[in-house]
């Protein structure tokens, strides 16, 4: 006797491996189609990144051209504009005084003293206006700017018991040159102009020096007179 529930449980499992069938011949089929679309790989080299290669090459080796002619030799002072000497083709050339840079460092180094009018601050800092001691003698006002200057000094009849520190000392000649050179200048002031190569002596000549004195100064520089 046929048992019915046997029967029932036969079918079900033809009918499901018949699915699974089904299911892995689509498969099957679907990855036969996507291999025939996929494009074979192509033989031999691409030319773009051939390309690519030859012009960052080309731009080395003009990098490399244009450094070792623009170079300067390598030096610190080629894109110094306060370089006391500017090499060029036919050889050094001589320090120029720029005024407006003196004036500009000026400003940024002594005006709070002695203000930007160079007339000072009453007791405390003398003028440089009208002034004397910037003036005449180039060593005089090289040493103090150097060194600075400590202790009571005598401008047009005033006195002042003022402190100047050493601000050339973190200066370049060209920058204390041009400072200077400003200074003998303005306002009124008839002083000539400083090289930075005459600084250049005076910084060698004092070394690391202290502050000087207001009488070690005019002992060695009396102010002139009129």
């Amino acid at each position: 006797m046929t048992d019915p529930h046997s029967s029932n449980n036969h079918s079900q499992r033809s009918s499901h491996e018949g699915s699974e069938g089904s299911a892995d011949s689509r498969l099957v089929e679907a990855h036969s189609q996507l291999a025939k679309n996929k494009e074979e790989p192509s033989e031999g080299f691409s030319s773009l990144p051939i390309i690519i290669v030859f012009l960052f090459c080309g731009f080395g080796f003009w990098a490399g051209v244009y450094l070792t002619r623009n170079a300067g030799g390598f030096s610190a002072n080629t894109f110094d504009l306060d370089a006391p000497r500017l090499v060029v083709e036919s050889g050094p050339k001589a320090f120029e005084v720029d005024l407006a840079k003196g004036q500009a460092l000026f400003l940024q180094q002594c005006s709070a003293c002695h203000q930007a009018t160079g007339l000072g601050i009453a007791g405390a800092f003398p003028p440089l206006a009208g002034s004397p001691w910037p003036v005449g003698n180039e060593e005089r006002v090289i040493k103090i700017v150097l060194a600075g200057i400590a202790g009571e000094i005598e401008v047009k009849g005033a006195k002042y018991v003022g402190n100047m520190s050493n601000i050339g000392a973190g200066l370049k000649d060209a920058q204390v040159a041009n400072i200077i050179s400003y200074v003998r200048s303005a306002w009124g002031n008839n002083g000539s102009a400083v090289s930075d190569v005459k600084v250049a002596e005076v910084r060698k000549a004092i070394g690391a020096r202290g502050q000087y004195s207001p009488k070690e100064i005019l002992d060695a520089h009396p102010l002139e007179t009129k």
